[in-house]
């Protein structure tokens, strides 16, 4: 566990935001921690590890929902330090287009995965969330990326996802198909859906730097 852990959780268990945020960018100005361990050794376990002992489910619902909003809040505030990263990053040509589909409102880990493109040399593009097929399409058309990125919290969208690239494919064969989050690592939930490459961790869009 990272060290720093404990004391952010315990920033989002009292539901401060304003603490967590503090906390985590003078982490980041202090170079106690890297944007990656920010990624993965904070953010990721806090959404993942969220448990509500309150026997009133409703209390529940609207605490973890604060807490996704907190760490959204948190994703955005530390672009900067990402900006300032890339300015020292040689860039590998290849564009990229991040976005979740029509259906899909949970962000955090898009932003993150947009964020490792960035980290990574590639021109990311991220654009949004809840993104209709034809939205999708157009962004395609005009802006003719190496890969299209597709990410996906509940695993209930996986079906939508699938039509979405099923057109990509057929209107822009050579785009290549990149899936993440928690919804495509599902039991069975890419048996039927055609991709090229599969993010489980941000360490492995660093491999796509040389794919062709």
């Amino acid at each position: 566990m990272n060290q720093y852990y404990p004391s952010f959780l315990a920033f989002l268990d009292h539901e401060d935001k304003d603490g967590a945020i503090g906390y985590v960018l003078n982490l980041l100005r202090e170079k106690k921690i890297t944007l990656e361990n920010l990624y993965e050794d904070l953010i990721t376990p806090a959404l993942l590890d969220f448990t509500c002992l309150l026997e009133d489910h409703e209390i529940c619902v609207w605490k973890e929902h604060f807490r996704q909003s907190i760490i959204r809040t948190l994703t955005g505030a530390t672009y900067p330090f990402v900006m300032e990263r890339v300015k020292s990053i040689t860039k590998n040509g290849k564009k990229v287009l991040v976005f979740c589909p029509s259906g899909e409102y949970q962000e955090i880990n898009a932003l993150i995965v947009h964020n490792y493109f960035l980290l990574a040399g590639f021109d990311s593009r991220y654009i949004g969330t809840d993104t209709e097929r034809d939205d999708v399409l157009s962004a395609v058309r005009v802006l003719k990326p190496d890969y299209l990125v597709l990410n996906v919290t509940n695993h209930f969208n996986v079906v939508v996802s699938k039509k979405i690239i099923d057109l990509v494919k057929a209107k822009y064969p050579s785009v290549k198909i990149v899936i993440s989050g928690r919804g495509f690592e599902q039991p069975g939930a890419t048996d039927h859906v055609t991709f090229d490459f599969h993010i489980h961790e941000g360490q492995d869009i660093a491999k796509l730097g040389g794919a062709k």
